[in-house]
């Protein structure tokens, strides 16, 4: 987690930078940039600390809004033979995330953006159930799936490389709304690498 720290403060260090420096390569970068209205990037983050696998695809509408969807599936098969046996109560097993962003940042080479986005979400979740087999009581643990869908909200920093490449860091939560089973709350993390065109 510490090595995670690191990394992200080094990265918003490197923006920071880059957006005191920007003034002087604005007029020539805001033009290419603003014409490319479509994103695909990689969660480079959650793909090496997690193994999950996430892909996004941004569409820009204007200089301020733009929509896109992101898709995560997880490497179960590392996480099964670890659920019954430890203290996790829930394994998500994928999440589809459309969302919406709006730009508070008029720079066309860095800008820091809201989001509001829907989480779907689903997986297992364990359910502990004791019994009495007439000497002692024993616990038996079963797995069951589950399917919800959180709201929530994201704060992000973009920065773009030579018009077209980009680093997106992501730092968002959202709230499961219908099972009582799945996780109660959902994050949005990730460092995203990517190209726009």
């Amino acid at each position: 987690m510490k090595k995670i720290s690191y990394i992200l403060v080094l990265l918003l260090s490197v923006g920071a930078f880059a957006q005191s420096n920007e003034t002087m390569t604005t007029d020539t970068i805001v033009s290419p940039i603003l014409a490319k209205k479509n994103e695909v990037k990689v969660d480079v983050l959650n793909g090496i600390a997690f193994g999950k696998l996430g892909v996004s695809y941004e569409r820009f509408l204007n200089k301020d809004f733009s929509v896109g969807i992101t898709g995560m599936m997880f490497n179960k098969k590392s996480k099964t033979d670890d659920f019954l046996t430890d203290d996790t109560r829930t394994l998500i097993d994928y999440q589809v995330i459309p969302y919406v962003r709006y730009a508070l940042s008029k720079s066309a080479s860095s800008l820091y953006y809201l989001e509001g986005f829907v989480n779907i979400n689903g997986g297992e979740y364990k359910e502990l159930t004791t019994l009495n087999n007439g000497a002692a009581d024993y616990i038996m643990i079963t797995k069951k799936d589950y399917n919800d869908v959180a709201l929530g909200g994201s704060v992000g920093y973009k920065l773009y490389f030579k018009e077209s490449f980009v680093l997106d860091l992501t730092v968002g939560i959202g709230k499961n709304l219908f099972q009582e089973n799945s996780p109660s709350t959902v994050a949005r993390l990730g460092i995203n690498l990517g190209y726009r065109f």
